[in-house]
C-alpha cells in the first residue's frame, strides 16, 4: 500500500536535518566526542555515555544499554511462581474471553512492580489480570551475575472452557 497523507496538497512537512537531531543549537561539523576518550558522549572512555567506562550508559562501568542493546551480559527475568486469573463475573456472563497485554518492571527481588495495562479487554479483566499478575514470582533480570530492575512484557490469557 503506497503512504498516504490525507491534509491539503500544499502542505509543507518540515525537513530533519539529522546531523544537528538532539541538540537545536547544534552546529554543522564533525561529532563531538566531550571530554572522554575513545568516542561516545561526557568523559568516560571507549564509546560511553557519562563518566563510565564502556559502551553504554548507565551506573556502571560496561553495562547499561546501547544503541545495538545491552551491553555485558544479560539475563531476562523468568517467571517462578504464577497465579492464574478469574474470570469476572460480566466477562463470564458474556462469554467474553482474549488477552490483556501488561508492562510491568520487575525488581532485583523478583516482585512485579508499575504493573500497566497495554491492551485491555474491559468487562473487569484488565484488573483480574493486574491482580494475578501482581501475585507472581520472578526470578530477576541479571548483568553480569547481578540482580537488576527489568521491564517485562506478559500477556495474561482468559479462556472459557
Amino acid at each position: 500500500m503506497e503512504p498516504t497523507l490525507i491534509g491539503p496538497a500544499d502542505v509543507k512537512l518540515p525537513e530533519l536535518d539529522l546531523a544537528r537531531l538532539g541538540d537545536p543549537l547544534g552546529r554543522d561539523g564533525p561529532a563531538s566526542n566531550g571530554p572522554g576518550k575513545g568516542g561516545g558522549i561526557g568523559g568516560g572512555s571507549d564509546g560511553g555515555v557519562g563518566g563510565h567506562k564502556g559502551p553504554s550508559y548507565g551506573d556502571e562501568d560496561g553495562g547499561g544499554f546501547t544503541a545495538m542493546g545491552f551491553a555485558g551480559k544479560i539475563t531476562a527475568p523468568s517467571v517462578l511462581y504464577k497465579v492464574e486469573p478469574e474470570f469476572s463475573e460480566e466477562a463470564r456472563k458474556a462469554k467474553y474471553q482474549g488477552t490483556v497485554l501488561l508492562t510491568i518492571e520487575v525488581g532485583e527481588d523478583g516482585q512485579p512492580r508499575r504493573l500497566r495495562i497495554l491492551r485491555g479487554l474491559g468487562l473487569g479483566l484488565d484488573e483480574k489480570a493486574i491482580e494475578a499478575v501482581s501475585r507472581w514470582k520472578f526470578k530477576p533480570a541479571q548483568r553480569n551475575g547481578r540482580p537488576v530492575r527489568a521491564a517485562a512484557t506478559i500477556e495474561v490469557n482468559f479462556r472459557l472452557l
